[in-house]
């Protein structure tokens, strides 16, 4: 999902030199000094409160390549946006990599007021953007619906990947690594990782995953990692290249170990999860994986999967985290930017977010804090068949280690996996 373009890992290099050794999550820089927006009022008063931002359009930046994900925001999202402030949002399909050497460009030439009111960020490049003072903030106090809807003692409302919060993002989705096979095909699916070799040795040329630094791949090399070495040892290493490599070396032996079972002999791999999924639909290979848990019955809906697909995660869990909206530094509109993130984290908005017909991406409420309606609405919604429940997932959830170790493992695993 997410990519690491040139300037952008060039600062990010930077940073985790800065970092040091030092195990623990840094804290947040001091931002710069910014204009403080007018609080936010009640949504009860909007007429007369935000009658000044009617007309006005806040600019949505973000990764554009899910059409789920596309349609959601554009044609629910989007009008009940306009129908209830009177704002424009205009999605701007964008890599995060690019987003973030945008914002570098235009800190660096101080630029006051630019494009971009709000972005969709987390992991690596939450770490970039906040020590690289690319983010206004904190909001979280003025976004009455982070308040009034979200579980205050949830870590994800303040961590991301191990990196302290502290205000500066709003929580916007749940995701987790998932895979999926098809049930005619494999009388069981793979629960650990020797499971996983055991069936590349047995159908070879059949098993495949995304290469990293792609999002999801490197989440899945993560997932690999945590079952061989666990999820302690990666996250209690230094944060040094030799020091990650001696912990996770097992973990990357077994994926060279696993190499030549793999399609192409693992020589190459899918450029993107959409070509793994393709792939799978043509049945080429025997199974695939997302980080959008409902992803199976979004594909059977629209008749790219057979019904007799089923998601399944490793006995052991997967990979789990929150993605996030942020306000850049120079938001031309920051309370239009602001009155968006409160609407997307609406119950209302985070249930038709839900249904796995517009993207099927986990709300981030805290459901004790729903209403009956509101409740009677979240339980209504159909999602299909092939999947597993949130409670099945959130009991399988793995947490994520440090933002800053994960280029390392991915620069590890070119080095080690895929050179070899």
């Amino acid at each position: 999902m997410w990519k690491t373009f040139p300037v952008f890992a060039a600062m990010l290099a930077a940073v985790m030199f800065v970092s040091g050794c030092a195990q623990a999550s840094p804290a947040p820089v001091a931002q710069p000094a910014v204009a403080d927006p007018a609080p936010v009022a009640d949504p009860a008063n909007t007429d007369d409160q935000f009658e000044s931002l009617r007309g006005t359009t806040v600019t949505f930046y973000g990764w554009g390549g899910s059409s789920f994900t596309n349609n959601w925001l554009d044609n629910v999202v989007a009008p009940s946006f306009y129908e209830n402030y009177g704002i424009t949002m205009q999605r701007v399909p964008m890599d995060i990599g690019d987003i973030l050497n945008k914002l570098i460009g235009e800190r660096q030439a101080n630029v006051a007021s630019g494009d971009i009111d709000v972005v969709w960020i987390n992991g690596e490049n939450f770490y970039m953007a906040l020590n690289a003072g690319l983010l206004y903030g904190p909001i979280t106090h003025k976004v009455e619906n982070f308040e009034r809807y979200l579980d205050p003692n949830d870590p994800d409302n303040f961590y991301d990947f191990g990196t302290y919060i502290g205000g500066m993002q709003v929580p916007y989705g749940r995701a987790q690594l998932v895979f999926a096979g098809d049930t005619t095909v494999l009388d069981s699916f793979p629960g650990s990782a020797q499971e996983l070799l055991e069936l590349a040795r047995a159908n070879p040329g059949q098993i495949t995953y995304v290469a990293p630094p792609d999002f999801t791949g490197s989440a899945f090399v993560r997932n690999i990692i945590y079952e061989i070495v666990g999820f302690e040892a990666l996250f209690d290493a230094p944060n040094d290249v030799q020091a990650i490599y001696e912990v996770i070396r097992p973990a990357l032996d077994f994926l060279v170990e696993l190499n030549p079972y793999l399609w192409q002999q693992g020589q190459t791999f899918p450029a993107s999860t959409s070509v793994m999924n393709d792939m799978f639909s043509d049945g080429m290979i025997l199974m695939t994986f997302s980080y959008t848990p409902l992803f199976v019955a979004q594909r059977i809906l629209a008749g790219e999967f057979p019904d007799t697909t089923q998601t399944f995660v490793f006995d052991n869990g997967n990979i789990g985290n929150t993605h996030y909206m942020a306000v850049p530094f120079n938001s031309p509109n920051t309370e239009g930017a602001l009155r968006l993130i409160n609407h997307i984290i609406s119950p209302e908005m985070q249930i038709t977010k839900y249904d796995a017909q517009n993207w099927g991406d986990f709300p981030v409420f805290d459901v004790n804090r729903l209403s009956a309606e509101q409740m009677a609405a979240f339980e209504a919604v159909d999602n299909g068949i092939g999947i597993l429940t949130a409670g099945e997932l959130q009991d399988r959830r793995l947490p994520e280690v440090q933002a800053y170790k994960i280029p390392i493992i991915d620069q590890l695993w070119i080095d080690h996996v895929l050179m070899q």
